[in-house]
C-alpha cells in the first residue's frame, strides 16, 4: 500500500522556508532554544550566569559585522553560548547552511555526540525542526526539515573548499594549524566560503590564547591592544578591541579585571594555603573586593559585577552612568577579549592556585608547559617564558671567573660528558663538553674541546692530518672511549685525586650513516664493559620528558640504521629540556641549578650558548640560520642526563647516592696511583634515590 503526504504537513514544511528570519537576539533565543548538561541532565541555559556572553552573541545576527572574535579563559561557557547557542538559533530562527570546525576529526565527532546531539534533542523546537529521515542526522552531517544542512568539520583544505556557507564558526583557533595545506589560515579560507553572502554571512572565531609573544620588548600604547603574537589575538587586534569592564561598588569608577590586580599571602610558599584568601583592589580607591562577598540582595559580588558589567572597545570610555563615551574604532570586526577573573566557573582562589602550583613546577624544574597553559586558560593572557629576553653572550661572558684549568672544584660531587656529532667532509667531528654537578645541580663548565684528529693515516702521507668521519669510519668512534668515557680530571685541591665521568651523553643522529655507527659503537663498549657509562640520545619535539627506548627497526626495509631492538636510546623532548637550560643560565647568583663559567672560555662558547630561542610556535629554534649552536645541544644532553639518572629527584644532599657524595666520601674518586678511593665504613649512607 502507498504512503502519501499528508496536505497540513507538506504545507507547515513549507511555511518553515518561506517565512522571514526571526530577528529575535541569539542571547534571548538561548534561553529557550539552548539546553546544557548540569549533573548528568539537561537543563534550559541560563544566560543570567554568563551575562558577558550576551554582547557576543547578538553582535552575531548584526550585519555590521563580517566576524566575530571572542578570546577567553576557559570556565567562561564561551563554547557552548557562542557556537551551540547561535547552531540552535540558525537552526529554528533563520535557517541557513552552518560550518562548524573543531580541532580535529575525534574533537569533531566528541562535539557532535557528547553536546550537539543532545541539545538538539533536549529542545523541543530544535527537536521539531530535526529532518524525520535517519539518514539526515549523520555525526558530521545534518540536515534539517527547512533543508538546512550543518556541517561538522575540522581543519582540512577540503573542509574549506568549494562549499559556500552562510555561517562559519572556528572553536578553539589557537589550537588549529595556522595555515590549512598551504592555503592559509582557517580564518582567511572561512571568510572565503561566507562571501557570497556578503553583509550577511559572519564567521565566529572564538579560542583561549595558545601562543607565545612575539616581541616580548614590545610596550602596546593601549590596554585594548593585546601583544603582539599569532592565533587569534592577531585576530582580535583587527576588530575594535572590547574589554569587560566592571564598576568599582565603592567609589564607581570602572576597571578591568585582571589577574595582575589580584593579591593574596604571598609569603606563604605552600600554593594551597597562600591561595586560601584573594582579594583585589580596585586599581582606583584600593577598596579590597571579594568574589564571594554580598552586594545588595544578597548577590555574589563576582555575578552582581558581572551583571552590570559592559564592553567597551578601544577608544571609548565609560562615565559612573555607565554611559559610553568616544569613537570605537571602525572596523568589521567584533572584537572581545575576555580576563580570567570574571570566569562565571572558575575561582580567584582556583586561578591564583593554579598559577603558583605551575610557577613552583617551572622553578624546580625549569619546565614551562603548566605556566603557560595556565596563563593562557586560566587567565586568558599570552605567554612569555620568564626573563627568557634577557639572556645574552654578554652577560654570560661577564660572569667568567679564575676557576682553574679543566680542574674539578672540591664542590663538585660528579661530572658528565656531552657529545654532539658533527657531519660534513670538512667540518666532521665530535664536540665534546665536561660539566661538574654540586649541591642542588650547580654546575661548572669542567671541559670543552673537539674530536677532530683521527688515528686513520694516509699511504703516501703518514703525517698528514686525517679527520674523524662519524658516519664513515667506526673505528673514529674508539677515540670517545680514550678521550672522554676513560677520562680522568684532578681535583683543586693539591691532593693529586682525580674525578671521572661518571656518565657520557653522545648524539646518535645525524647525516646517514651516524646511526648505524652509533648502535654499533654501543655494542661495542658494552663487550669491554664500558655501555653503563655510556647512553646515546636523541631529540624530538615533543613527548616526555626523558624516555629509554630500544629502537627496532628490523620491520622496516627502509630504514638504514641497524636498530635492533638491543641497544636503549634516550629520547629527550628537547623544547622542555632546552626551557630548563635557558632558566638554568639566566640564573645571575650562584646556587640551585647556576652555572659557573671559567675564564678561558672564548667568545665562541657564549656565541653558540644563545644561539637558540623561542619562536611564536612555542618551540626552540636558531637566531639565524647560519648560526652554531652545538654549546647550547650540550647543555640540553646534560640536563638530559641529570633527569636520566634521577639527579634532580634529589632532596637530601648529606644523604646523596653514592656517585653524588662529597670528595671525601666518593667511591668513584681515583687516587694519586690511579686506585679507586677507599672509604672509611662508618662514612658509607644509604642512598637517598
Amino acid at each position: 500500500m502507498a504512503n502519501y503526504a499528508k496536505p497540513g504537513r507538506v504545507r507547515r514544511d513549507v511555511i518553515t522556508i518561506v517565512r522571514p528570519p526571526n530577528r529575535e537576539p541569539v542571547s534571548q533565543s538561548a534561553r529557550r532554544l539552548l539546553y546544557v548538561e548540569q549533573s548528568g541532565s539537561m537543563v534550559p541555559w541560563d544566560g543570567d550566569l554568563v551575562p558577558y556572553m550576551h554582547e557576543p552573541m547578538d553582535c552575531l545576527k548584526s550585519r555590521l559585522y563580517d566576524a566575530v572574535v571572542f578570546v577567553g579563559p576557559a570556565r567562561t561557557a564561551k563554547t557552548v553560548s557562542l557556537v551551540d547557542g547561535w547552531v540552535c538559533d540558525t537552526i529554528v530562527n533563520d535557517p541557513a547552511d552552518f560550518l562548524l570546525v573543531q580541532i580535529s576529526q575525534d574533537k569533531a565527532a566528541e562535539h557532535s555526540k557528547k553536546r550537539l546531539s543532545r541539545e538538539f534533542y533536549a529542545s523541543p523546537e530544535v527537536r521539531s525542526a530535526m529532518s524525520p529521515r535517519a539518514h539526515d542526522n549523520n555525526v558530521h552531517d545534518k540536515v534539517f526539515r527547512s533543508g538546512n544542512f550543518l556541517k561538522i568539520g575540522w581543519p582540512s583544505k577540503n573542509i574549506f573548499a568549494s562549499s559556500d556557507w552562510k555561517r562559519v564558526a572556528l572553536t578553539d583557533y589557537d589550537r588549529m594549524p595556522q595555515d590549512i595545506d598551504g592555503e592559509g589560515s582557517a580564518f582567511i579560507l572561512a571568510g572565503k566560503r561566507t562571501q557570497t553572502f556578503m553583509s550577511s554571512g559572519m564567521v565566529l572565531v572564538e579560542s583561549s590564547p595558545g601562543f607565545l609573544i612575539t616581541d616580548p620588548a614590545y610596550r602596546v600604547p593601549s590596554p585594548h591592544e593585546a601583544p603582539p603574537t599569532r592565533g587569534i589575538l592577531s585576530l582580535y587586534n583587527q576588530g575594535d578591541r572590547r574589554l569587560f569592564m566592571w564598576q568599582c561598588p565603592d567609589c564607581g569608577d570602572w576597571f578591568e579585571p585582571d589577574f595582575p590586580l589580584l593579591l593574596w599571602d604571598r609569603d606563604q610558599p605552600d600554593p594551597a594555603t597562600a591561595s586560601k584568601d584573594v582579594v583585589m583592589p580596585c586599581p582606583h580607591c584600593g577598596v579590597e573586593l571579594r568574589e564571594d562577598q554580598p552586594l545588595a540582595g544578597n548577590v555574589a559580588l563576582k555575578l552582581a559585577l558581572n551583571s552590570g558589567g559592559l564592553w567597551v572597545p578601544q577608544g571609548c570610555s565609560l562615565d559612573q552612568d555607565g554611559r559610553l563615551l568616544g569613537t570605537p574604532r571602525e572596523t568589521r570586526v567584533a572584537s572581545f577579549w575576555q580576563k580570567g577573573p570574571t570566569a562565571a566557573f572558575q575561582t580567584w582562589n582556583q586561578l591564583v592556585y593554579k598559577w603558583l602550583a605551575a610557577l613552583r613546577e617551572y622553578e624546580k624544574t625549569g619546565n614551562t608547559e603548566d605556566l603557560q597553559a595556565t596563563v593562557n586558560t586560566d587567565q586568558g593572557r599570552p605567554f612569555t617564558p620568564p626573563r627568557e629576553q634577557d639572556r645574552d653572550g654578554n652577560a654570560l661572558m661577564e660572569r667568567r671567573a679564575d676557576l682553574g684549568v679543566r680542574v674539578v672544584p672540591p664542590w663538585v660531587r660528579f661530572m658528565t660528558a656531552q657529545v654532539d656529532v658533527q657531519g660534513g667532509a670538512k667540518k666532521a667531528r665530535f664536540d665534546v663538553m665536561v660539566l661538574g654537578w654540586g649541591v642542588d645541580l650547580e654546575c661548572v663548565v669542567i671541559d670543552r674541546f673537539a674530536i677532530q684528529k683521527s688515528k686513520r693515516v694516509q699511504e703516501d702521507k703518514p703525517d698528514a692530518f686525517v679527520r674523524v668521519n662519524p658516519a664513515t669510519h667506526l673505528e673514529d668512534w674508539d677515540l670517545i672511549t680514550e678521550k672522554v668515557i676513560e677520562r680522568t680530571y684532578p681535583i683543586d685541591d693539591d691532593s693529586g685525586r682525580m674525578m671521572p665521568i661518571y656518565r657520557t651523553m653522545c648524539d646518535s643522529g645525524g647525516e646517514d650513516g651516524v646511526t648505524d655507527n652509533a648502535y654499533s659503537y654501543y655494542r661495542k663498549l658494552k663487550s669491554v664493559g664500558l655501555a653503563r657509562r655510556f647512553m646515546l640520545v636523541k631529540g624530538r619535539p615533543s613527548g616526555p620528558l626523558v624516555e629509554v627506548r630500544y629502537p627496532d627497526n628490523t620491520q622496516r626495509k627502509d630504514r638504514k640504521a641497524n636498530a635492533l631492538g638491543d641497544v636503549p636510546v634516550l629520547f629527550i623532548n628537547t623544547n622542555r629540556v632546552k626551557d630548563t637550560v635557558s632558566n638554568a643560565l639566566e640564573r645571575d647568583t650562584p646556587g640551585w641549578r647556576y652555572v659557573h663559567f671559567p675564564n678561558w672560555l672564548p667568545e665562541a662558547f657564549f656565541d653558540e650558548l644563545t644561539a637558540e630561542v623561542r619562536d611564536a610556535d612555542g618551540k626552540w629554534d636558531k637566531v639565524s640560520k647560519g648560526a652554531r649552536n652545538e654549546t647550547f645541544d650540550l647543555f640540553v644532553y646534560g640536563w638530559a642526563c641529570i633527569y636520566d639518572i634521577k639527579a634532580d629527584k634529589i632532596v637530601d644532599w648529606d644523604n646523596a647516592p653514592p656517585w653524588a657524595r662529597p670528595i671525601d666520601e666518593n667511591g668513584e674518586l681515583l687516587s694519586s696511583d690511579g686506585q679507586q678511593q677507599r672509604l672509611p665504613t662508618r662514612r658509607r649512607r644509604r642512598s637517598s634515590v
